[in-house]
């Protein structure tokens, strides 16, 4: 039957109609499902512990693991003199801490190992895994050091924050590799009506931090900032992906509510600091290990050598195979005489 209207039918009530098209239609759903219930099938309902499984609370930590950190005075002025000096805290710098952890839970830095790096005044680069870095791991483990931590200076520039996204990020990354008992030391200038001066502080990151940057929870940031961006890597649409304490959820958080500060202490280590240090705009040479060995001629030779700057640029001589650094370094580290042979092999390198 035709009609020309839907009046014309004369439907009753009751009536199925059925519309006849020629052409293909995409209808849109009367309902969307949204971000929550996406895989949910259909008539159930959304509990409450659907929506908390698809969000992650976030605690403050109250204590870092570690009851303080402790660096070795002169290795600390080497390396703020060099932010300060030669690169006016114009970009970012850092380095490898190298120490160890004391029954006394305190991290004492005694030196700091500056991969190649590029810095600018947001960010900060390493070039990680290098046989450099690998030597340095087994010098550092001979004389009873390890990994503990890091430390960065940052640009000169104006924030409103302590620590960015990123650098939260790399805190972390850094906490997760070497372990729970690592640091992050943050040299800063602070301007004032005097000039300035160079500030330390050291801190942790939480330790859920470290998971959350670990399973991918932090978006990353297009500009530096003082508010890290949240999101389940598993349910990157679910609007409220954290929840902070007893607040609602949010997909942002203050990166404050990461940092737990660790009080910061100084001490006079046993290494020397006067050879120039790796990687750096100075370089290192035959003349740098002659002044060295001049400047501390009053000492016995293997305590001359008492530098791990210098000893990793030595490990990269053709003179010195392993086995001889190792000899080397056990003697720095024991305080032993040094074999003759080694003596003539440094003192012609140096020229003297």
């Amino acid at each position: 039957m035709q009609a020309s209207t839907l009046c014309g039918l004369c439907p009753l009530p009751g009536d199925l109609l059925f519309l006849l098209y020629d052409m293909e239609r995409d209808v849109e759903p009367a309902y969307k499902p949204g971000p929550l219930d996406s895989n949910r099938p259909f008539g159930s309902q959304v509990t409450v512990a659907d929506i908390i499984a698809k969000q992650r609370r976030v605690e403050r930590q109250d204590k870092p693991t570690v009851e303080g950190v402790s660096f070795d005075r002169s290795a600390a002025n080497v390396f703020q003199q060099y932010c300060n000096s030669a690169l006016a805290f114009s970009i970012k710098r850092g380095g490898i801490c190298c120490g160890t952890v004391g029954e006394d839970n305190i991290v004492r830095v005694e030196f700091v190992y500056e991969p190649p790096q590029q810095g600018s005044q947001d960010e900060l680069v390493f070039e990680r895994g290098t046989p450099q870095e690998a030597q340095c791991d087994f010098l550092a483990g001979v004389l009873g050091l390890r990994k503990v931590g890091w430390v960065f200076c940052q640009a000169n520039k104006e924030r409103d924050w302590i620590v960015s996204s990123s650098e939260i990020q790399a805190m972390a990354a850094m906490q997760d590799e070497m372990g729970p008992k690592s640091v992050t030391v943050l040299v800063t200038w602070d301007a004032n009506d005097h000039g300035g001066n160079v500030h330390f502080e050291a801190f942790q990151c939480s330790e859920q931090a470290v998971q959350l940057c670990k399973d991918g929870w932090f978006v990353p940031e297009t500009e530096p900032s003082g508010i890290s961006k949240m999101q389940n890597p598993k349910e990157p649409k679910v609007e409220q992906a954290v929840i902070v304490a007893s607040k609602q959820g949010r997909r942002q958080l203050d990166n404050d509510w990461f940092l737990c500060a660790c009080a910061i202490l100084d001490h006079a280590g046993p290494l020397l600091t006067s050879f120039p240090v790796e990687n750096r705009l100075i370089p290192q040479g035959a003349s740098a290990l002659r002044d060295h060995l001049r400047k501390h001629s009053s000492l016995p030779y293997s305590s001359r050598l008492a530098d791990l700057h210098l000893l990793l640029w030595l490990a990269g001589q053709p003179n010195l195979d392993q086995g001889d650094m190792l000899a080397l370094v056990e003697a720095v580290r024991d305080k032993a005489e040094l074999m003759e042979e080694y003596k003539v092999i440094i003192d012609s390198i140096a020229g003297v």
